[in-house]
């Protein structure tokens, strides 16, 4: 295949035998054939000009002022010391024989060698050892005599199988470049034939990217082609990475940091994708771009842009907060409010995780803001599960990788965060007592308190971003404040047939599936990438978030799953005690499957259901995967153990079984709540500490569902309100 881009010289494209590198190319395939036909975007002049001069070498990640203060960190820490004494003693060995690279990659063969060309140039830089410049000199030397010669692959690596890797690949080896620049290890010729035949090819690649415009891959190119270009000072590769590229009638045909800022990362700083491993991956990107900015005096981590008139997400109708001008740290910022009281975080979309992600950039993001919580992220260990549990600066790991070092601010403070401090995240987002709202982004957490046991509700309705969404509009998860007792599936990820049979299924998330078919774009797709047709969207909407002292609610509606179906649910929550209000409507008569996905196991009363084998519950996608062993009716209590309880308090068919759970991993218990008819609705009591309450009862129904808490409180739920009262009527809390 040949491609050829705004002038650019063609470039021959092959595809790598490899099952991944064919996944790739699928997944950047079809977002070509989405993107065809999408409007050019013309936006506010945010353009930041490229510097007039450069600093001397090096400049990129470093400067010798901060070299000079890390060499006395590393005498005085003893943690950086050590890590230094291992790096030395393992490329003192590596350099004695050096890999040459191959004359045509195969895979990621060339990673490992431009991760060695980085190594030995940190450990020059902080030696002064001229044989490890020497050593490093040698790969890029011998990487000017093959890369030429290296093919372009459809998802446009050279070196490496795709950009996302290929920029990795460059960072490696313009780092290297950077630091042992100055040293007699590269002639004048040397260096002119590294940056002709290795930097600038690259950067050509990179600015190629297939995805153009919003998502990680975009973010991941800029920052390649943003790193080289401040490397060999080529104001071409810098304007593109920071401003975008332009056609002749001033329209944006390829995104720049300046696009994602004002349009990929919401108002509320989440990064539009919705997934936390894949808003931290790109974060990643930003940061390097950043950093090699900053050294050479622009300013990104402060710099502000006009919102992109698109970015609202959810929230269209502005309902939280207009659009304004924004700047990067709300996508550092969002990362922290996205997690339970402990530091728990759920898995919605692909490539998600199960808890606060440790970085490298949050010693950088101090350096930028001073604010403490960046201090006490970058102190937190990789293994650390929980946190936000006060235990976590106990073991402090700030060096994980050679170039950490290269991040490390030797002032840095040993830093706080809590969740009690009421906070705004980006110009939307909501942080108040202790609850989340990102109207944008379309999350919703609850927290009963911000101790790191507390029980936490979180409900995702967002926008659907991009091929890593699911359709789960309206889906919840539950911890008790030690587990995710009421959970997102373990997802089998892509490439396994699965991941398109389940992970991608409604019915494998807790909300409801109509008429056995998955949410909109997926419907019954045998598709792992699909997405809305051109001019349609699928979101839900915040209605109400109330983050009250011991009434906390948030409800939100989707009327773009299913056509001529509205859904609507609401959570409250009252002490530990999560109260779950779903409601179905249309005009035409359906089947409704409400699901709960259960981390725990399960024990129903017995004179309620009865053994019932199902296996499978029916031949569509998801369902195939669901095995029943009992069946019977609701109102229904289920024991979860430890004193964990779930009331079903309206009327329907029960099933209980078990789904699949992910590679490797037995699969989860499934309750599943069956309807039939044009509306349904589904109440549930989700009891996650013990208390000694009698059972919550469903008082009255209809269009105002009342639920009497114990033996003197009343919740009521109604269309335009969610209140809290005593028995006699008075009123504790309202939440409009």
């Amino acid at each position: 295949m040949t491609f050829t881009l705004c002038g650019h010289t063609p470039i021959v494209s092959t595809a790598r035998s490899h099952p991944h590198n064919f996944c790739l190319w699928i997944a950047c395939l079809v977002f070509q054939l989405i993107t065809v036909g999408m409007p050019l975007l013309t936006v506010a002049n945010d353009e930041i000009n490229c510097p007039s001069e450069f600093p001397p070498h090096p400049r990129l990640f470093t400067n010798p002022d901060e070299l000079k203060k890390l060499k006395q960190f590393i005498q005085e820490n003893p943690e950086a010391k050590n890590f230094v004494a291992s790096l030395i003693t393992r490329v003192e060995t590596e350099q004695e024989n050096i890999p040459l690279p191959p004359a045509q990659p195969d895979d990621m063969e060339n990673r490992p060698i431009s991760t060695l060309a980085r190594d030995l140039a940190i450990a020059y830089a902080l030696t002064g050892n001229q044989r490890y410049a020497t050593a490093s000199a040698e790969i890029l030397k011998s990487y000017a005599e093959v890369y030429p010669g290296y093919e372009v692959t459809v998802t446009k690596g050279k070196a490496m199988p795709s950009t996302l890797n290929e920029a990795r690949w460059a960072i490696d080896l313009a780092t290297a470049y950077d630091l042992i620049y100055q040293s007699p290890a590269l002639s004048k010729s040397d260096k002119q034939r590294i940056e002709s035949d290795i930097f600038i090819p690259c950067g050509e690649v990179l600015r190629i990217c297939n995805h153009k415009t919003r998502s990680n891959w975009r973010a991941r190119a800029i920052a390649g082609l943003g790193v080289v270009g401040f490397c060999i000072g080529n104001c071409d590769f810098i304007d593109e990475a920071i401003n975008g590229f332009r056609n002749n009638d001033n329209q944006i045909i390829r995104n720049g940091f300046i696009q994602h800022l004002g349009y990929s990362i919401l108002g509320d700083g989440i990064f539009y994708e919705r997934s936390f491993g894949y808003q931290a991956y790109t974060t990643d990107s930003y940061f390097l771009l950043l950093e090699a900015a900053r050294h050479s005096g622009i300013d990104l981590w402060n710099h502000r842009v006009s919102a992109d008139s698109r970015d609202a997400g959810s929230d269209v109708e502005r309902t939280f907060g207009p659009a304004g001008r924004k700047s990067v740290k709300a996508v550092f910022d969002a990362l922290f409010y996205r997690s339970f009281s402990d530091g728990a975080v759920t898995n919605v979309a692909n490539a998600s995780a199960d808890f606060f992600l440790p970085r490298r950039y949050y010693e950088a993001a101090w350096r930028a803001w001073n604010d403490p919580k960046y201090a006490f992220a970058a102190r937190l260990d990789e293994s650390d599960r929980r946190p936000w549990d006060g235990l976590s600066n106990d073991k402090i790991t700030r060096i994980r990788d050679a170039a950490d070092l290269l991040w490390i601010d030797p002032s840095l403070p040993r830093g706080d965060f809590s969740l009690a401090q009421d906070a705004t995240i980006g110009n939307t987002g909501i942080h108040r007592n202790g609850c989340t709202l990102f109207p944008n982004g379309g999350y919703a957490i609850l927290r009963q308190s911000t101790a790191v046991d507390a029980v936490c509700a979180e409900m995702n309705f967002g926008c659907w971003g991009s091929g890593h969404s699911h359709p789960d509009k309206l889906s919840i998860v539950i911890s008790d404040g030690h587990r995710k007792v009421i959970r997102e599936a373990r997802y089998f990820g892509y490439g396994d047939r699965s991941h398109l049979t389940w992970d991608l299924q409604t019915v494998a998330h807790n909300t409801v599936t109509v008429d056995r078919t998955s949410q909109h774009p997926q419907r019954d797709k045998e598709n792992a990438w699909p997405v809305p047709k051109p001019g349609t969207i699928v979101r839900g909407q915040p209605l109400i978030f109330f983050p009250g002292k011991r009434l906390k609610v948030f409800r939100a509606e989707c009327t773009d799953a299913y056509p001529g179906v509205r859904l609507e649910r609401t959570i409250a929550m009252v002490d530990s005690v999560v109260y779950d209000f779903y409601k179905t409507e249309s005009d035409t008569s359906h089947t409704y499957d409400f699901t709960l996905h259960i981390d725990a196991p399960l024990m129903a009363e017995c004179d309620k259901v009865t053994l019932k084998s199902i296996n499978p519950l029916s031949n569509e996608f998801g369902y195939r995967h669901v095995e029943i062993d009992k069946r019977g009716v609701t109102p229904l209590t289920v024991d979860l153990g430890y004193g964990r309880k779930i009331n079903f308090l309206t009327p329907s068919e029960v099933y209980m079984g078990k789904g699949i759970s992910g590679k490797g991993k037995a699969g989860m218990p499934i309750i599943m709540l069956h309807h039939e008819g044009r509306h349904a609705l589904f109440i549930a009591a989700y009891t996650m500490k013990p208390n000694n309450l009698a059972a919550p009862s469903l008082v009255s129904s209809g269009n105002r569902q009342s639920i009497k808490i114990g033996n003197d409180l009343l919740l009521v739920n109604s269309q335009s309100h969610v209140a809290l009262r005593d028995l006699n009527g008075r009123l504790i809390e309202i939440a409009k």
